[in-house]
This record gives structure tokens, C-alpha cells and sequence, in this order.
């Protein structure tokens, strides 16, 4: 079932979606620059994101962000470098970085570079230079899910689901036969916001098990988000939402 602290929000299709993904990510940004100081991001990979990004870098959004007050971070890696196509840093480059007025200092990208399990290390240490606490507390955390449950690299019957204490882990993909670099479950969910970008018809299925189906937290990794204090908002187009029963999100 659908975790405590989430909001459901359907949209008619990927521009009305973006559209407020932006407005609520410009909110937040400013909120947490005024309150803190910062604006810490985990951002996500594939092909769902890349329009937030590229609206983000849009000349009527990116003048609205303090820059230089926001720090991004990718939330998983591939394990390839970071001018290899499959790289996500590679596409938030494109989509965004290379658009916007940020200091290199506030990019903080996965260091691929490296042996894989040194790169977790690595990482970890880099956000504890801006994180203090026992977790990463993200200002958000933007994530994807795949047909299969995924989330970040949280894989279905993953050795990563089990990691308890770490923030960043190295973690093996049964499908497809992968290593790849996400944030842990408990560092995702020590977030004060957490968004869950959906879109697609290929995605239906598998939203409304997660969401109106049995707590099955293995075979669908995405059920093992819950942020402790945080707000976990899922934005949903159309086509992916319409499996969803309408009772569990407002009409």
C-alpha cells in the first residue's frame, strides 16, 4: 500500500507534469536558501527526468534559482565514465549543467573513475562534508521508477536492500547484469522531500501494484521508501496512472 507522508498528483500529460515539477522545485529551492542557506539536490538518471532539467535550465525558470546557494548530487550512477553515453551525470550535463550559471564547486558528481567500492566510499565521504547527521538530510531527492519496481539502484532482490548503515552503496543488478552506485533506502528516506516521476503507459502495471497492491518491499523496491520526517509526493501522468483506483488519490 501507498506509504504514510505521500500525496498522489495525476496529470493529463508530460507538460502539465513538468510544468509544476518545476514550480514546486523552484519553491523549495527558495524555501530552504532563505531558512538555510542551501538547497541540496539528489538528482535521478534516465530518460524521465531529462525534460525537468531542461525546463529547469529554460531562460524563464533558471533566473529564478539561486546558483550559487544549490548543490546537486546524483542519487545513483551508472558504473561507466562520465562521458560514456549511459552516463547520468553526462545527461544532467547536457540537459542542464551546461545551461545554468553554478559553480563547478556545488557539482558533485559520483566519482566513476575509481574501483566501484571505493567510488561508495568516496561519495559517502563527499556528503558528509555537507551533511552532519546520522543521514543525508536531501532538501529533495528527485526519483524514477522502472517497470520492475526500481528505484534509484535499488534493484529487486538486491543485496542493497538490505544495507542498514550505509548512505552509498555499490550495488548488482540482476537485470540487467550490472554494477551500479545508489543512495541507500535509509539515506533516501531521511530527505525532507522526496518526488517519484512516473510517466508512460509502460509504467501502469506497476504503479498501481505499488501503490494499491500488497507490501511486497523486495519485489518492489520502490515500497521501501517511506521518508521518516520528510514528504514523499509521486507526479504521474495520465497513461501511467490509469490502473490507479480513484479512491486513493483526489479527483
Amino acid at each position: 500500500m501507498a506509504p504514510k507522508r505521500v500525496k498522489i498528483q495525476i496529470f493529463p500529460d508530460q507538460a502539465a507534469l513538468i510544468k509544476d515539477a518545476v514550480a514546486h522545485f523552484i519553491a523549495l529551492a527558495n524555501t530552504a536558501i532563505r531558512e538555510r542557506g542551501v538547497f541540496s539536490v539528489a538528482l535521478s538518471g534516465g530518460n524521465t527526468p531529462q525534460p525537468l532539467y531542461e525546463a529547469l535550465a529554460a531562460n524563464q525558470n533558471k533566473t529564478r534559482l539561486a546558483w550559487d546557494h544549490i548543490h546537486l548530487f546524483w542519487g545513483d550512477e551508472r558504473y561507466v565514465p562520465h562521458n560514456h553515453r549511459d552516463s547520468n551525470y553526462l545527461m544532467v550535463k547536457h540537459a542542464l549543467l551546461d545551461h545554468v550559471s553554478i559553480p563547478q564547486k556545488n557539482i558533485h558528481p559520483v566519482p566513476t573513475e575509481i574501483n566501484i567500492w571505493q567510488a561508495a566510499e568516496r561519495y559517502e565521504h563527499e556528503m558528509q562534508k555537507m551533511f552532519t547527521g546520522e543521514w543525508p538530510n536531501f532538501d529533495l531527492i528527485l526519483l524514477g521508477m522502472g517497470e520492475d519496481g526500481h528505484t534509484a539502484s535499488l534493484f529487486p532482490h538486491s543485496a542493497g536492500l538490505h544495507e542498514e548503515y550505509k548512505w552509498f552503496i555499490a550495488n548488482f543488478a540482476n537485470e540487467p547484469q550490472a554494477w551500479r552506485l545508489s543512495l541507500s533506502k535509509n539515506a533516501i528516506n531521511a530527505a525532507r522531500n522526496i518526488f517519484v516521476i512516473i510517466q508512460g503507459a509502460d509504467k501502469a502495471n506497476m504503479v498501481a501494484s505499488v501503490l494499491a497492491g500488497p507490501d511486497q518491499p523486495f519485489e518492489k523496491p520502490i515500497q521501501l521508501i517511506s521518508p521518516v520526517n520528510g514528504e514523499m509526493v509521486w507526479l504521474i501522468d495520465q497513461q501511467a496512472a490509469q490502473l490507479l483506483p480513484s479512491a486513493i488519490y483526489p479527483q
